[in-house]
Formats: C-alpha cells, structure tokens, sequence
C-alpha cells in the first residue's frame, strides 16, 4: 500500500445531519411560561427549517407515496419536539393530536389570549412599579426588559400607515426609557438628569450603557482609606499629649507636614525595638532565675 492510498484512507468526512442532532429543550412549558416557551421553540423549529409544520406552510402531500412518507417522518419529528417540552400532564392532554400545527394552535387557545387586558394591564403594572432597591443594576435592568418583551408579544396597533407605526414606537420606547429611570437607586440621580438633557435621547439600551460607565467611573474615582492612618495611630498612641485640646483619637496624616510624617515613624520605629528590648530581658531574666 502506497502512502498516497494510505492518506487517501485515513482521511474522513462526517456530516451529521441537523435534524438529526439532539433538540435542546431548554425549558419546560407547565401552566405559566407559555410566552418565553412559544418563543423558544418558534426559534429553534425554524432554525431546523421545520416551521411550515407549525403553520400550516408544509401542508400534507396527497399523491406521492414517498413525498408522504417523507412528510410523515418530519411531521412526527416536530411533534416530538414540542411534546417533549411538555410537562407530564400537558403531555397526556396534547399527545393524541395528529399533526404539529393541531398541537401547535391547541397550545396557543389553551394558553394565550391576544385580547387578554387583564394581563396585559398586569404587565403594565409590573413595568411601573418595577425599582432597584439596592439590587445589581444588570438585575434591574433584566427584569424590566423581560416585562416589555413580554407586553410587545401581546401588544396589538391599530395604526392606519406606516408613520403613525414609527410614531408610536418611538413614544413607546421613550416612555420606556424614562420607567427605566425612574427606578433606579437614587446615587444616579445626577446621571439620569445627563441623561434627559440629551439631544437627541437616548434609547433604552444606550441609557443602561451609560449608567453602567456612571457607575465604574464612581468606583474607581471612590479614595480607598489611607494605609498609613493606622500606623499613625499606633505610633502615637503612648505619645504625650499638652493642654485641654489634645485630640485623644489620633493624629490625621493629611494634616501633617513631611517632616512631621518622618518624625512620628522614627518614634514609631524606635518605641517597637525598645519594645522588643524589653521582651528579650524579660525572657532571659526568666531562663537565669534559679529555681525555688
């Protein structure tokens, strides 16, 4: 065998088949997430081509014994998907449904209701009285955003033409921007007014962009103690104090002048080998005491 077969041989293609590949759950639809769970499995059925099955685009072919064959395998592959993304009992209620689209809507009637003003109010609420309150501002900020992606998938325009649309949203986004505001921790109280005075405004991911710098720019402005005012306290702690406005707490280091700060160290040095003098006497007049 020549190297030339050898290599020839050796060398192998895989190509795995996408829908083949395991389908990533992710999450499991029970009786309060259908919103994110809908979403989830819009995105990835459609990534694996597959959306027609939901919709009703790839309908059933009605001739060609191999083309519903076919069709069959994949309409069974989709409801398979969707079904295992079901809790126990949803299953048993949806797994007798003949195609992905019957389960598909069936799904949607159970569980969503595009007219539903109470939970659309409720969101609302939710948006308005969402705060802070001492949380990390990437938590604040993700919760809100999940609250507006959740109104817009309920939201319904009845906008005539295209500029009423692009009128709305905008208004829309800016009110956003200033619920976003509203609820931060008062330390961004200067921030959010830079923010206000922009021209033009800012959106609400750019807001967010920009109290994050205020932030850092915050904390690392922010003196940390001064390392040396402990030392100072120590090397003047058996220092003579005159008159009735001696200060008992200390000397403050940014008061003193250079020669000053040199002069309390060397007390400082000189008062810790004294001290350590006298903890070696001490030792040795302890190891040359006869015993009793």
């Amino acid at each position: 065998m020549t190297g030339k077969d050898s290599s020839s041989q050796d060398t192998r293609v895989i190509v795995q088949n996408v829908q083949d590949a395991p389908f990533p759950t992710g999450i499991i639809l029970d009786d309060s997430n259908y919103s994110l769970w809908s979403q989830l499995m819009e995105m990835r059925i459609g990534a694996r081509n597959k959306s027609g099955f939901l919709t009703g685009a790839t309908p059933k072919p009605t001739t060609d014994e191999k083309q519903i064959e076919n069709w069959l395998i994949d309409n069974n592959r989709v409801k398979s998907w969707l079904i295992d993304s079901m809790s126990p009992p949803l299953i048993r209620r949806f797994i007798r449904l003949q195609t992905a689209k019957e389960i598909w809507e069936a799904v949607a009637k159970t569980f969503y209701d595009g007219t539903d003003e109470t939970q659309l109010f409720e969101l609302n609420r939710r948006s308005f009285t969402t705060r802070q309150n001492g949380r990390p501002l990437p938590t604040y900020y993700n919760e809100l955003v999940s609250i507006f992606q959740e109104i817009d998938t309920r939201l319904t325009t009845h906008e005539e033409t295209v500029a009423q649309t692009v009128s709305l949203n905008k208004t829309l986004a800016r009110l956003r921007v200033h619920i976003f505001l509203a609820g931060l921790d008062p330390e961004f109280n200067q921030a959010r007014g830079e923010i206000l005075r922009k021209d033009p405004p800012l959106d609400l991911e750019s807001c967010y962009a920009y109290i994050r710098k205020d932030q850092n720019q915050r904390h690392t402005m922010e003196e940390p103690k001064p390392e040396s005012d402990g030392m100072v306290h120590v090397a003047t702690r058996n220092r003579p104090t005159k008159g009735k406005h001696s200060n008992s707490k200390g000397v403050d280091p940014a008061l003193l002048r250079p020669d000053e700060m040199i002069m309390i160290l060397n007390l400082y040095l000189v008062n810790r080998f004294q001290d350590q003098d006298q903890e070696t006497n001490e030792s040795v007049l302890q190891c040359t005491d006869p015993v009793h």
